[in-house]
């Protein structure tokens, strides 16, 4: 018998709560490399390995949030509320003055923002992955999902430059963080509101494991499209400013890529409900190949080009957030996995921050190395280093990665 399809309104409870905790995630990783290379004065090599370290930290926080998650389902609402509380913390403590030396300051912070987050997001995907059984309801579900977190990146990505010309640069990261707990406040009740009232459809053994063997195939694609996305993430500040020399435009960059994810995702989730995910997320892959294909030709002034390559990759960025964790759901399911969902969810979550800390490890100390110095001026070969890391690195681990993809579908292990 077909299932029942969550409402509007349900879908919306469930999903608000990746509003705020959109900000503990892809916006640290844009704003504080470049904020503590330039307002802190810490060397790339330095903040490379410092960020390296912290995040295969918090990668091991994602596995231990999964077991907690497992080990006590009915206590995932109070380790979300807890995560909200870690979360706005370390994000207020990483852009307030140092009491300590800058590197452990920040370390510290941002490993309470990130505890905070591992217990937020791996418990919340693993309610929505449990909620439904039917493949498309499962897409719809996680379209709901990303689609507030969109929203939440798009405020945490365009308000410290908006505000960063009025108030300065780090009263304006502040003032995000302000915004992240207003909304965790508001988002909290009606989601736990969500919780007390929705029906999970667990029908398995409470010893279940998840079948890592099945699981691999997907990982292991996954793991590369992250990665793909990790470096640009972490170089886009600078590639505005230092190589087009349009920092002004960085907020507006900002907004037309995270706003064209939002069409993206939803986009995706319809299509993923009628032809598959897994095509699905193939053609979004190859198209944005085509985007890090032309940023290979950017120089300086061409803001238009980026404003282009921007939205094309945007759109990408939506099926990127929306698919794979719907095609996770369904190897879950095809598994008879549930009860160790949160453990499944949980190495998506790992491979996400891997891929931020060697992004970040790599691509720092190789910019130093090539003579790039941040909000300075650089030679041609610097800023072709730059780019090179920014793009075309990209590229080719995406196209690794969605002939990895097509391949094992037709094998049937994704």
């Amino acid at each position: 018998m077909p299932e029942t399809a969550p409402s509007r309104r349900n879908l919306a409870a469930y999903g608000v709560l990746t509003l705020p905790l959109a900000f503990g995630g892809l916006p640290l990783y844009i704003h504080a490399p470049d904020f503590f290379a330039t307002e802190r004065g810490v060397s790339l090599a330095a903040l490379g390995l410092a960020l390296f370290w912290l995040r295969l930290f918090d990668a091991v926080l994602d596995p231990v949030a999964g077991w907690a998650g497992d080990r006590w389902p009915s206590a995932r609402g109070r380790l979300i509320v807890a995560g909200a509380v870690l979360l706005a913390c370390g994000c207020t403590a990483l852009f307030a003055s140092p009491a300590l030396p800058v590197l452990i300051w920040s370390a510290l912070a941002m490993a309470l923002a990130s505890l905070g987050h591992s217990l937020i997001s791996v418990n919340l995907m693993t309610l929505g992955g449990l909620w439904r059984r039917e493949p498309g309801q499962k897409s719809r579900i996680s379209a709901a999902r990303e689609g507030f977190g969109l929203a939440g990146l798009i405020l945490a990505g365009v308000l410290p430059s908006a505000l960063q010309p009025l108030i300065g640069r780090q009263t304006a990261l502040l003032a995000l963080a302000a915004v992240l707990a207003v909304a965790l406040l508001i988002a909290l009740p009606i989601f736990r509101g969500w919780l007390a009232s929705v029906r999970l459809q667990i029908a398995v053994p409470p010893d279940a494991r998840p079948h890592w063997r099945a699981l691999m195939p997907f990982y292991a694609v996954a793991a590369l499209v992250l990665l793909s996305a990790a470096f640009p993430a972490a170089l886009i500040l600078m590639l505005v400013r230092d190589l087009l020399g349009v920092e002004a435009l960085a907020g507006a960059f900002l907004l037309t890529y995270f706003a064209a994810a939002l069409p993206g995702a939803a986009i995706a989730g319809w299509l993923a409900g009628r032809i598959g995910a897994v095509p699905v997320w193939s053609g979004a892959l190859i198209l944005s190949m085509a985007g890090f294909a032309f940023a290979l030709t950017l120089g300086s002034g061409d803001s238009a080009a980026f404003f282009a390559i921007c939205l094309a990759t945007g759109v990408c960025f939506g099926a990127d957030l929306v698919l794979p964790p719907a095609i996770l759901s369904d190897r879950i399911e095809t598994t008879s996995a549930q009860s160790a969902a949160t453990r499944a969810y949980a190495v998506l979550g790992l491979l996400a921050k891997l891929a931020l800390a060697l992004a970040v490890a790599v691509a720092l100390p190789l910019l130093q190395l090539a003579g790039f110095r941040p909000a300075d001026a650089n030679d041609t070969n610097s800023l072709q280093a730059l780019l090179l890391l920014y793009a075309a690195l990209p590229l080719v681990l995406r196209g690794v990665a969605v002939t990895a993809l097509i391949l094992l579908h037709r094998k049937g292990e994704i």
